[in-house]
């Protein structure tokens, strides 16, 4: 008992120190040579602007130190930097800006950066998560990039995907999920994101599980395995956090995107009309909700479908093994020490955990399971869903993220100074971080994600991409975030969401389709919000039931 505990308080203080270390790397800034007064020095007569070096998985700040310290500097980072130094070399004379790496990044802080866009103080460069793009896209923040990325990359080599055209880069269905509702595309992705569950492989064979799970059905039957052989070696009580196996748990709830664009799939059809793009935008969202079919008086959207229903039953089943103080469980922490079997995770993540577990136990990484249809000759399972299911989402990557959007601060100093220079310049530069050649070195130096070529050098996120090539190819398939209204709508709705998927796990199904009319009305304040805001024309709507295949 002394050694497990002593292992268990061991790992607990590298986790500790591994979160105090990526805390510093991704506020602290390098000087080394390359500091803002350097810059300042060798451009005194040019204008600095400023690169928010934000990220989904990661942040690509330099680190105090590039002396790599398995404990305290673990991830030594100055790519980004070197980069952009080596950008303003060539061009900023040019241009009359050179670009500086911000020393921290917003990050997303909404209540940061909201009041900096508005006041035009922004970086001129922002990391920016599309979640809240619906409300945002109507205030001046951003320029619209889409006509440039029609233009060709010049930092592209010969041939290579880019060279003809920028958006060459990107995959064409992940490519026009980019694009906000107004048909403006106001980001540059510069990764992609690896996402799966992370397994604990001593655990799946203890508990005599001999195949990865690849169905959702399989999924929830090695849930059952793992608890079962839990029992056996006294290991099953959800409310004793120290020695309870938990057969999976979330880290953020990612995998009810994938169910709800799964099961959502067959209506993408009859919903994704008005920018068919293979993905269901806010405008789309609100059209669907807001028509109503002229016989039954039904909508073809609304949170209280029985799509819904299924969805949080889903959700209910899949964390049925929970532990009792679920709200408070500390998931990433007990899968190091061994009492987790599955965790969510996205690159980030995976990085972190391999590297702290370092080889106590051995670790697999899985895409998310497919989620199949009841089968008529099969006795009832409620492993299957009976909804139809005839796509399913691709697997192993959610699509494109950490996506730097150039802001209004740009866009002033070109109206102050009568030219285009500064928003050329912030161009130029992201044409120059996502070139391939580039981008392998920014993001495979840093290691939390996978850079737009896929060239990964992460063993881990390999197999991930291997999968999501696959499923790229299967025409069976759809986008990660091709149904979410959640991630879709605005702020607003997305936090109803999470909270009320948060609150579902402890209510009984029954309970949870009775409180459905509660999401109802936060959807229905916020199509009533982006519909205003947005001023957007119902009578240019396509009617209710038109399909997308209409005419082709």
């Amino acid at each position: 008992m002394k050694k497990s505990l002593f292992k268990i308080t061991r790992i607990a203080l590298l986790v500790v120190c591994l979160l105090m270390v990526t805390s510093c790397m991704l506020s602290c800034h390098l000087f080394n040579g390359n500091n803002d007064d350097n810059n300042e020095d060798k451009y005194e007569n040019l204008v600095k602007l400023t690169i928010d070096a934000g990220g989904q998985n990661a942040q690509y700040n330099t680190t105090s130190s590039l002396e790599y310290d398995k404990f305290l500097n673990p991830y030594p980072y100055n790519t980004l930097e070197t980069l952009v130094n080596a950008w303003n070399d060539a061009n900023a004379e040019k241009y009359g800006y050179y670009f500086v790496v911000a020393d921290n990044s917003i990050n997303m802080d909404r209540e940061t950066m909201a009041p900096m866009l508005s006041n035009g103080s922004a970086p001129e460069i922002l990391y920016y998560l599309g979640t809240t793009i619906a409300e945002d896209q109507s205030k001046g923040w951003f320029y619209d990039i889409s006509s440039d990325m029609e233009t060709p990359n010049k930092y592209s080599k010969a041939g290579e995907l880019g060279s003809a055209k920028w958006k060459d880069i990107y995959d064409s269905a992940s490519y026009a999920s980019t694009f906000a509702p107004n048909g403006e595309k106001y980001t540059v992705e510069l990764e992609q994101n690896p996402i799966g569950i992370i397994y604990n492989k001593t655990l799946f064979e203890a508990a005599g599980i001999t195949e990865t799970p690849v169905t959702y059905k399989d999924f929830m039957e090695a849930q059952d395995k793992i608890n079962a052989y839990a029992q056996t070696i006294n290991r099953g009580n959800p409310a004793d956090d120290s020695t309870y196996i938990c057969p999976y748990f979330h880290m953020y709830p990612w995998y009810d995107s994938y169910l709800e664009s799964t099961l959502w799939a067959s209506e993408l059809e009859y919903m994704d009309v008005i920018t068919v793009d293979g993905r269901v935008d806010a405008e789309e969202y609100a059209r669907a909700y807001m028509q109503k079919d002229p016989v039954t008086e039904e909508r073809r959207f609304s949170p209280e479908d029985e799509k819904y229903v299924e969805l949080f039953r889903l959700i209910k089943q899949m964390t049925k093994y929970y532990p009792t103080n679920y709200s408070s469980y500390y998931a990433e922490q007990q899968f190091l020490v061994g009492n987790l079997a599955m965790l969510e995770v996205v690159g980030g993540s995976i990085r972190e955990i391999v590297d702290t577990v370092d080889g106590e136990f051995e670790i697999g990484v899985m895409p998310y399971p497919v989620l199949t249809q009841q089968p008529e000759n099969e006795e009832a399972n409620p492993y299957y869903t009976t909804c139809n299911v005839d796509k399913y989402v691709r697997r192993g990557f959610s699509g494109y993220s950490t996506g730097w959007a150039i802001t209004n601060s740009a866009m002033n100093k070109d109206n102050a100074a009568g030219n285009t220079n500064c928003v050329d310049a912030c161009v130029d530069i992201l044409m120059y971080l996502s070139c391939f050649e580039n981008n392998d070195k920014m993001v495979n130096d840093l290691g939390f994600a996978v850079p737009l070529s896929g060239n990964t050098t992460n063993e881990y996120f390999k197999s991930l991409a291997n999968t999501y090539k696959g499923d790229v190819a299967n025409e069976n398939t759809v986008s990660w975030s091709c149904a979410t209204a959640g991630g879709t709508m605005n702020k607003d709705y997305y936090d109803a969401f999470y909270l009320f998927r948060q609150d579902a796990i402890g209510l009984s199904l029954s309970e949870v389709e009775s409180k459905l009319s509660v999401l109802k009305s936060s959807f229905t304040n916020s199509v009533n919000t982006l519909y205003t805001v947005n001023k957007w024309d119902n009578k240019a709507w396509p009617a209710y039931g038109v399909s997308n295949q209409e005419g082709k």
